[in-house]
């Protein structure tokens, strides 16, 4: 068990949304690495954590927001074999990511670079935006004899509509640059309910109702839309 970290989930972005267990977790680590996809150095999981431990304690390890996928394995390799350095070392490693580690998550990616290299991720589960959207606008996700579904916002409007109309609630993931594709798919799939929040639980916190007006581009961004076909 020498050779092990654990994969913390952070939540949405409110500091106060993890565990007790992530907290303490984070407490007796000896470093934190903590990804960063802003080339300027922001990161809204470095200032959550910072909320529980001291600054150097972190080191920060970029990945860049393109759809690169030669470069991006390639740095989840580096990222893999540079914790395992660290193991080796007998340094107690943490990563963390936002949400939960097991929801599209880098996590992913890096849990299975390191099982490659000998090392076993212990998952702390975080709170995921899918809960923390759908207890944020007081909708229930499913009841008794209903499903929902949780998607990856597609690029076409013809597949998010399809999306759409398969589940009672449906819940798009990753909107971003996909704003556009996703306000036509409502407009022709014409829900009870159509929801946009950006940025939950952090202080610039904006609900959309995409029944009434169209979000501008920039409220896509670490968005969450929650579609309600009844």
């Amino acid at each position: 068990m020498d050779k092990m970290i654990y994969s913390i989930g952070l939540g949405p972005g409110d500091p106060e949304l993890i565990t007790v267990k992530a907290a303490k977790i984070l407490e007796q680590a000896d470093i934190v690495m903590v990804p960063q996809s802003d080339a300027t150095g922001r990161s809204v999981a470095r200032d959550i954590v910072l909320h529980y431990i001291d600054r150097e304690k972190i080191d920060m390890y970029y990945f860049p927001m393109n759809n690169d996928r030669e470069e991006l394995q390639r740095r989840y390799t580096e990222l893999a074999e540079r914790i395992k350095i660290l193991i080796d070392e007998k340094r107690k490693v943490v990563y963390v990511t936002m949400g939960d580690p097991t929801i599209f998550s880098t996590s992913n990616y890096l849990t299975e670079r390191l099982n490659h290299l000998g090392v076993l991720v212990s998952h702390i589960p975080g709170i995921s935006s899918i809960n923390a959207v759908s207890s944020l606008l007081g909708l229930p996700l499913c009841v008794k004899g209903e499903n929902f579904g949780v998607y990856e916002m597609p690029g076409d409007v013809e597949t998010a509509v399809t999306y759409i109309k398969r589940h009672p609630t449906t819940v798009f993931l990753k909107v971003n640059k996909k704003l556009p594709p996703l306000m036509e798919a409502v407009n022709s799939a014409k829900p009870v309910q159509a929801f946009l929040v950006g940025k939950i639980g952090l202080e610039n916190e904006v609900i959309y109702n995409m029944l009434n007006c169209a979000p501008p581009p920039e409220a896509a961004y670490l968005s969450v839309a929650v579609i309600k076909q009844s």
